[in-house]
């Protein structure tokens, strides 16, 4: 048999002129022995479409993004030789190198693996090298204001330039204040742990804290030569308050020619949205505690106060539910053999994760110190391929026929018809309910195919009992009876868009994200909805950030620049009369082609940077060429 070295998979797109083009995959033996009676599996972000010829061999299996392919009977792959197969019938047209193959691997006639090296995808057969670590960061421009701030505070009237050697200390506060110095502090190093600290215990840059009137997120700073009076209304204004000051120090003594640590003067400020938030997709790759821990500290470091985490998917279930044990026992995992085979990227071997109770705790207490609440997203009815696969009992045994996501998951949605579903979904509530103090839990809503449930005789009984003729209607049915069971919990209901779709949920007590273009969010908030806005095209952070094959990323919502992300003005195009409905932005990370983890940093930064000044400084502050000067201070999720 092989050794694991000894097999590589290579692949080339081709582009068509009105379709989504050719590729081509060739399997090279480049061992010394042949390999026969053999399939290649192999995960990547492009789809052949079911039942799809290909030429060179035969595709046996296909879920999602997960292909088995054969040769043809017989077939011999000598060492040395190379086996070509091609397709035409593709899911749709390739962008960038990361639409291809993640990960490969040979399945032999008597069932043992063999693993298979996968080059990067090329287009047209020309060679280059993928951008997979963070942006080269430039020094800081000294063209900027002489100040590191960002996001930009309301007012910034500062002069003058302090010793920048010393740490900050906190000499009077009340217990309020005295904690949020401490979280700060414990942020710092963590942000930075090579660096002299920005917080020390006494001395130094010596700091005094004061409670006054105003909202519980504002503050202000008073800059005296004998010391620095920070002003609060609350616990996140301090916070806020204490993390500014640690951007000027730092970057006084990161970029001492460009930036001081001011000697006199004033900061005013409050933010532009009390919605200012990132959503991470947990459910399709794996990502530890520590690395969500991280991402969280880089979020309170530019002052975003919402983490919205996409725990469960087609691909992955994150979330243990008591009373149901084959949830984590197997819609968290993947692998070859498995109800849920490998995806985008990961191997044959049994691969997943499925957080504790109290890996999730400390995440809550860790966010909650630094004024970020975690918003948990349980994405039903559709999105549900690997619960479904975890607990069949959730189908309807009648049904008949298969449905396709976009996604093309086979028949992925929770059936609105079997009674089950809701007492499971209690469950899940409870659960959830316990752990996340979040006013809100998101519940998804979304891409669920029109033709959900159709084959399913309880479905249709259902739906002909009620009259409604199309399948928006009952899913607008079953997020209502969600919805009333989060009112039981005491929690709000947040969903995308399409939750308002066959009727929609209640807006009372509730929030839509508006994510498939900007104009979304005026037409939810005319029906009454509270909106979050995440249109694909600026906030989508896993599109491609250049039209470039080799630099990662999704193409479907186009190019999200840097200048795309900063530019983009919330409610622009709404009357006054809706505003008060736009509670704020979001950015959005689905993890589809996060298979290696030098990528993250790549899609969120700097853009992840730039809606956060967009979600805090009035629109009068924003300067991209200042902008650009600062952002090379902020921190990311690797460095540490």
């Amino acid at each position: 048999m092989p050794t694991p070295s000894s097999l590589r998979l290579d692949s080339d797109w081709i582009p068509g002129a009105g379709d989504p083009g050719l590729v081509t995959l060739v399997l090279r033996n480049l061992g010394e022995r042949p390999l026969t009676d053999f399939r290649l599996a192999f995960t990547s972000q492009f789809r052949i479409r079911p039942g799809s010829d290909i030429k060179g061999g035969r595709l046996i299996e296909q879920v999602s993004n997960h292909h088995v392919v054969a040769p043809p009977a017989g077939f011999v792959l000598a060492p040395g030789e190379a086996w070509t197969i091609s397709a035409d019938r593709l899911g749709q047209k390739l962008a960038h190198y990361t639409y291809g193959p993640k990960s490969a691997y040979v399945v032999l006639g008597d069932g043992a693996l063999a693993t298979v090296e996968v080059a990067p995808m090329t287009r047209e057969g020309k060679a280059g090298t993928p951008l997979l670590g963070a942006r080269s960061r430039p020094h800081p421009a000294s063209g900027a204001p002489p100040y590191a701030l960002l996001p930009f505070p309301l007012s910034a009237g500062l002069s003058g330039r302090r010793d920048s050697g010393s740490p900050l200390s906190l000499a009077e506060g009340a217990e309020e204040a005295q904690a949020a110095f401490e979280a700060v502090a414990k942020l710092s190093g963590r942000l930075f742990p090579n660096a002299r600290p920005l917080f020390g215990s006494a001395g130094g840059i010596v700091c005094a804290a004061r409670h006054e009137t105003m909202p519980e997120e504002a503050y202000r700073i008073g800059f005296t030569a004998e010391r620095v009076i920070v002003s609060a209304g609350g616990k996140p204004g301090f916070v806020y308050a204490f993390i500014t000051l640690g951007q000027l120090l730092r970057g006084a003594r990161e970029a001492p020619e460009a930036f001081a640590f001011p000697q006199d003067g004033e900061i005013i400020d409050r933010p532009r949205f009390g919605w200012r938030g990132m959503m991470l997709d947990v459910a399709r790759q794996v990502f530890g505690v520590d690395l969500l821990g991280s991402a969280i500290d880089c979020l309170a470091w530019l002052k975003l106060n919402r983490f919205h985490l996409h725990l469960t998917d087609d691909e992955g279930w994150r979330l243990d539910i008591p009373g149901y044990p084959e949830v984590a026992e197997i819609a968290g995992w993947q692998g070859h053999g498995l109800p849920v085979p490998p995806l985008l990227g990961s191997p044959p071997t049994r691969h997943g994760l499925v957080y504790s109770r109290g890996d999730l705790a400390g995440l809550v207490e860790r966010a909650g110190a630094l004024a970020v609440t975690i918003v948990p997203e349980i994405d039903i009815p559709g999105h549900c391929y690997s619960l479904l696969q975890a607990i069949p009992a959730l189908r309807d045994p009648g049904e008949s026929g298969i449905y396709r996501s976009i996604q093309s998951f086979p028949n992925n949605a929770l059936n609105p018809a079997v009674a089950g579903t809701y007492d499971f979904l209690r469950s899940v509530f409870a659960e959830l309910t316990s752990i996340f103090p979040s006013p809100f839990i998101h519940v998804g809503g979304d891409e669920v195919a029109n033709d959900a449930w159709l084959g399913s005789p309880l479905a249709r009984d259902l739906m002909r009992k009620r009259g409604w003729t199309r399948t928006h209607q009952m899913q607008s049915h079953f997020l209502q009876r969600v919805q009333e069971m989060l009112r039981e919990f005491g929690r709000g209901t947040g969903a995308w868009e399409e939750a308002a779709l066959g009727g929609g949920i209640d807006p009372r007590n509730s929030y839509l994200v508006a994510w498939r273009r900007a104009a979304s969010g005026r037409r939810l908030a005319e029906r009454g909805y509270n909106v979050v806005m995440a249109p694909a095209e600026h906030y989508y952070l896993d599109m491609g950030q250049s039209d470039e094959w080799w630099e990662p990323g999704g193409s479907w919502a186009g190019t999200v620049t840097t200048e795309a992300a900063y530019s983009y003005e919330p409610g622009d195009d709404w009357p006054e009369s809706l505003k008060p409905r736009l509670l704020g932005v979001q950015a959005n990370l689905w993890s589809e082609n996060l298979h290696e983890r030098r990528l993250l940093d790549h899609m969120l930064f700097p853009r992840l940077s730039a809606l956060a000044e967009t979600a805090w400084s009035a629109p009068a502050a924003k300067d991209f060429r200042r902008f650009m000067g600062i952002e090379p201070l902020m921190p990311r999720t690797g460095e540490r």
